[in-house]
């Protein structure tokens, strides 16, 4: 299981990478990227990839989803695990679809 407060969400601005660790889902993208300075609507909120991580107790899954691209570079991919310290075998990856 993913360490306490391991789960999340995450933006990438370019090669700029933002990440906010969190116990519930409360939060959502918009009001954490208004308290950042990234654009909270509109195209440039659109062009930005962002994402969230959960581990889900019930299946032992840690799901990596995403908005703005079909597949998550190695790079990011990494960046993603190694600062929400993430067990790869653990992950699944998916594309998410739905307004957040």
């Amino acid at each position: 299981m993913a360490a306490s407060g391991h789960q999340g969400l995450f933006a990438f601005d370019g090669d700029t990478f933002y990440w906010h660790f969190q116990d519930n889902h409360e939060l959502d993208h918009a009001a954490w990227f208004k308290s950042i300075g990234l654009p909270a609507s509109g195209p440039g909120y659109d062009a930005l990839l962002r994402g969230k991580v959960n581990d889900d107790i019930d299946t032992g899954q840690i799901t990596v989803g995403f908005y703005g691209t079909a597949y998550l570079s190695n790079r990011r991919y990494t960046k993603i695990v190694d600062v929400f310290q993430l067990e790869e075998d653990r992950i699944v990856e998916q594309m998410l679809s739905e307004p957040y």
